[in-house]
């Protein structure tokens, strides 16, 4: 579930490659094409400098969009950040109310994401954006930059058409960061592996293929396939989740979780338990997130499954820090590095120290936050994970 590089689930095959560019490549290649896409943005900002125009930057790590906007609007002291309520109904109207237009020379709104609803499949705040599409072009006299985390920006684009034709520039910013992103989505097989490198489009089509073997299996399925439709079932959930649909993610996982229930498969059902907590955290409903993780943990102690309670451990100590309360939350971690350690797993020790790493980095221990990080940074290195080692350069230049 969730922790720290989001491997998704268990040991990370697409992490490693066969000929790895050495630390210093894949740094350069990473900066390379950050500060490509920082430039990009503020010609944007440059060039629409007294007209509309519209872009979308894709970050998932709020810290690391905060950063960015901080930057971007020292340089330019004219950026006005708006920040949206959660559940505001009309974007435009919420704007003319509260921005300065006279004062501005470009316009950043953030926290569009609160108002879409995992569990809706209709959204009022992108209707009425697609609805007030000519009033931002005819009334709104300067860039305008929304900043959204991947999944709300693929719903902008699905269920706001109109006003995402508007869009000029899409602009996507490294997201990962040790103290937000997840290991998550547990699985047993490395094919998730393959489909999380999947593009949009290729998932789209993975999902049909996936709903039509479901359909010819029937349900509920007979006893002889009954294997194979968990399967399906938790890949569809893990390709919903990445594309942003948490309410059929969900749905998916939770069908998956009844078959292996009255299977009596307790290892599979801890899966599912540990990817339904990773599918409330998202939400930020931290209850039901720990809830389900304990659901998970309780099992793989009771099969005495060292790697599941590791992996449960760590998705615990990250729903503590998202709490506040480091000291339990570091105290999860510890009990997950251990078992890493145990099993000789460096995957999941990279991973914990980084999450550590965080974690003395919220509390302004900057020695002990570098010194766990290179811990991290050292070991993606050996197993050659270009992932990692870039969200760790990441994590050292913050």
């Amino acid at each position: 579930m969730v922790q720290p590089e989001s491997d998704h689930r268990g040991p990370e095959q697409s992490g490693r490659s066969l000929n790895p560019q050495p630390p210093a490549a894949a740094q350069t290649v990473e900066l390379d094409r950050q500060a490509t896409e920082l430039a990009a943005l503020r010609r944007v900002l440059s060039a629409s400098r007294g007209t509309f125009s519209l872009s979308v930057a894709i970050c998932n790590s709020p810290a690391l969009r905060d950063y960015l906007i901080g930057r971007l609007s020292t340089e330019s002291p004219g950026i006005q950040v708006l920040t949206l309520p959660a559940g505001v109904d009309d974007v435009f109207d919420h704007i003319r109310a509260n921005s300065r237009p006279a004062e501005r020379t470009a316009l950043f709104l953030v926290n569009l994401e609160a108002s879409l609803r995992s569990d809706q499949t209709e959204h009022a705040v992108l209707r009425a954006l697609n609805a007030s599409r000519e009033p931002w072009r005819t009334s709104v006299a300067c860039p305008v930059v929304f900043w959204l985390p991947e999944f709300a920006a693929t719903l902008l684009s699905v269920h706001a058409r109109d006003f995402w034709a508007w869009c000029s520039h899409r602009l996507e910013f490294v997201s990962e960061d040790a103290a937000l992103a997840g290991d998550s989505m547990e699985h047993s097989s490395a094919a998730l592996d393959a489909v999380a490198n999947l593009d949009v489009d290729r998932k789209h089509f993975r999902v049909a293929e996936l709903q039509r073997r479901l359909e010819v299996a029937g349900d509920p399925p007979p006893p002889e396939v009954a294997d194979h439709v968990v399967t399906w079932l938790n890949e569809l959930g893990f390709l919903h989740f990445r594309l942003g649909d948490l309410a059929q993610a969900e749905v998916m996982l939770q069908k998956a979780l009844a078959i292996d229930e009255m299977l009596g498969r307790l290892e599979g059902m801890a899966g599912e338990y540990g990817n339904l907590a990773l599918i409330h955290h998202t939400r930020g409903d931290l209850d039901d997130a720990e809830l389900m993780n304990r659901e998970a943990l309780e099992i793989n102690e009771k099969l005495g499954l060292l790697e599941g309670m590791a992996r449960d451990y760590g998705n615990l100590g990250l729903i503590h820090r998202t709490r506040g309360d480091l000291d339990e939350a570091k105290r999860m971690l510890r009990k997950a590095l251990e078992i890493y350690e145990k099993l000789g797993r460096l995957d999941g020790m990279a991973r914990q120290y980084g999450n550590l790493g965080a974690i003395h980095r919220t509390r302004g221990d900057l020695d002990e936050a570098e010194r766990m990080h290179r811990k991290a940074l050292e070991m993606n290195q050996k197993l050659g994970r270009l992932e990692g080692m870039a969200i760790q350069y990441g994590n050292l230049g913050l």
